[in-house]
């Protein structure tokens, strides 16, 4: 089965505050969860960015000058296509050089890679095609809509399998934002491995409708599988 790009992101975990695995970390791209290096703040065009500058600063030890080189160096690349919104790499060399150029102090920053099935990529695509020519277009929808086959380089390590509801902005929520943990493993047999994910082990399609219905309370989202992989350097 091919597997498709979904795109790059640089991760610090974060200890949970909330369900049964407060202080445990989980592999996952949310932001809901975890932190990224990639978020609005860093974009100049994006209104409240400077909201909360100052927590961005003291997390990530940049002063207001790195802040500003960023986003003139986000803006071009935004424009070259080599970054999506939101938080989001086209490629891995690109996701490498913004932590090289700004973040090269930060031990802790995981290079993360999400992957989409074709039949999740088919559906993905369908759900976020832009409505008009001047629509604008996520960066999800963008990678994937190219159809990088998944990397096969050895340094790319497979963690696990995520379950994710994605927003109309490209952010996206994941499972753990529901602790609904107790229900897909009673449901359908799933339990975490070491890394807060899923292996594969079954077959997604109910578990893809489970999450779509809003009967079971997740946010009203298209809610999608995919493979999280690490890359090891």
């Amino acid at each position: 089965m091919n597997y498709y790009l979904g795109g790059y992101y640089l991760i610090r975990l974060r200890p949970m505050d909330f369900g049964p695995l407060v202080g445990k970390t989980v592999h996952t791209c949310s932001s809901c969860i975890n932190n990224s290096l990639l978020e609005s703040w860093a974009y100049s065009w994006t209104s409240d960015n400077n909201l909360q500058i100052d927590t961005i600063k003291k997390d990530y030890s940049v002063n207001d000058n790195t802040v500003s080189k960023i986003r003139q160096w986000v803006d071009r690349k935004f424009e070259d296509k080599r970054i999506g919104w939101n938080s989001v790499f086209a490629d891995l060399e690109t996701a490498k050089e913004y932590r090289q150029i700004f973040f090269s102090h930060l031990t802790d920053v995981k290079i993360m890679a999400v992957y989409f099935s074709e039949s999740e990529t088919n559906d993905f695509v369908g759900e976020f095609k832009p409505e008009g020519e001047n629509s604008g277009t996520i960066g999800l929808y963008e990678n994937l809509s190219n159809r990088i086959i998944e990397s096969e380089s050895t340094k790319e390590e497979l963690l696990g399998f995520d379950l994710i509801g994605v927003e109309l902005d490209g952010s996206f929520h994941t499972f753990y934002c529901n602790s609904i943990s107790e229900d897909l493993l009673n449901t359908f047999g799933l339990n975490a491995n070491e890394y807060g994910l899923f292996n594969d082990r079954i077959d997604w399609k109910p578990v893809v409708v489970y999450m779509n219905d809003e009967v079971n309370g997740l946010e009203p989202v298209p809610w999608f599988v995919a493979k999280v992989k690490l890359v090891r350097e």
